[in-house]
């Protein structure tokens, strides 16, 4: 039985002999195959071929643009023999994905990869997920992460289809690692109503009485107002729910992280890292302030890739409370 799925801008569907020329078209560009592994199409009889033999196999998909009707990209799920990785287990799956280059950076891959790990977690019941990229491939490995998947390990010395030896590098999700991002939501500004925002509000108090014993009961007072009208206000709020819940949230402004919150009952139990991964990944935010009092915090950061490279004696208020301008190490900039 054929399986079509959907997203907000795409279907994926079997390939068809009729897509032989979209397919050349896109899969011609030596920009795309090598650095996966795989040659250039040569021709539309080379694409047709491909999609008679190699496309044929379960859970391969058409990349179909809604707004065209035409394919422009390929992405699968493959199982046992179709796996790269000796680590794979035989209840997990490998996704493998390509887009034309005309496509590239308007996160139609990253949609129809999170549409495949649905796929594989809902309907084929997989434990886990994993993802390889060749070195040198870091807009293959950029998907991956947008999509949630962590390192995992590297493999030197294997063989490419194309016949050369290549370090590879694997990333993986699990089940209950993805069930857990699901439950991580962006809501927008006409979307935030106020009994929202005041469990928020209490999910704030509650960290910051369990976190920050260097603020006083005027201090917390003080703060109140403010990270009120930022919860209502900031371009991006990024909100952890259990049982419909609210326990955690994030703001993210201008590449910056500007608050991370968690309720006490969920700290170190993985959220904030979560938060932060997909804050840097999805959201581009490589800086975040933190109180020097916060050492917890401060090692978090720092444990995920973060150091300071600027302190202050006072907060933005004024107050007597040192704070650390922290950026991602692998993005040097300076602010």
């Amino acid at each position: 039985m054929n399986t079509f799925l959907e997203t907000s801008r795409l279907i994926l569907r079997p390939w068809q002999e009729a897509d032989a020329e979209a397919l050349y078209k896109y899969a011609k560009d030596p920009a795309i195959g090598p650095i996966a592994g795989w040659p250039p199409h040569t021709s539309i009889a080379h694409s047709l071929e491909i999609i008679r033999t190699v496309f044929t196999a379960p859970e391969t998909y058409a990349v179909v643009l809604k707004e065209t009707n035409e394919p422009v990209g390929s992405a699968g799920i493959m199982f046992g023999d179709g796996m790269h990785s000796a680590a794979m287990q035989a209840d997990e799956a490998e996704i493998g994905y390509w887009i034309g280059v005309p496509y590239w950076g308007q996160g139609l891959i990253p949609e129809a990869v999170r549409c495949l790990l649905q796929r594989c977690f809902t309907d084929l019941g997989m434990s886990a997920v994993w993802c390889g990229y060749y070195d040198g491939n870091t807009q293959s490995r950029r998907v991956m992460e947008k999509c949630g998947l962590t390192y995992h390990h590297t493999e030197s010395g294997n063989t490419s289809p194309l016949g050369d030896i290549r370090t590879e590098h694997f990333m993986r999700i699990t089940a209950e690692e993805w069930k857990a991002l699901q439950q991580i939501r962006e809501i927008n500004k006409d979307a935030r109503p106020t009994e929202l925002i005041s469990q928020l509000m209490q999910v704030w108090e509650s960290s910051v009485r369990a976190t920050h014993h260097f603020l006083s009961e005027q201090d917390i007072c003080n703060l109140r107002p403010m990270t009120e009208e930022a919860l209502r206000t900031i371009d991006t709020l990024i909100i952890a729910f259990a049982a419909n819940k609210p326990v955690g949230f994030m703001c993210i402004q201008d590449q910056k992280i500007e608050a991370l919150f968690l309720a006490p009952g969920h700290i170190g139990k993985g959220i904030g890292k979560r938060l932060i991964r997909l804050a840097i990944n999805r959201y581009k935010a490589f800086y975040i302030d933190v109180n020097e009092q916060n050492a917890q915090a401060t090692d978090i950061y720092r444990h995920l890739g973060f150091e300071v490279f600027r302190r202050n004696e006072t907060d933005s208020q004024g107050n007597p409370f040192p704070i650390l301008h922290m950026q991602l190490k692998l993005h040097k900039g300076g602010r």
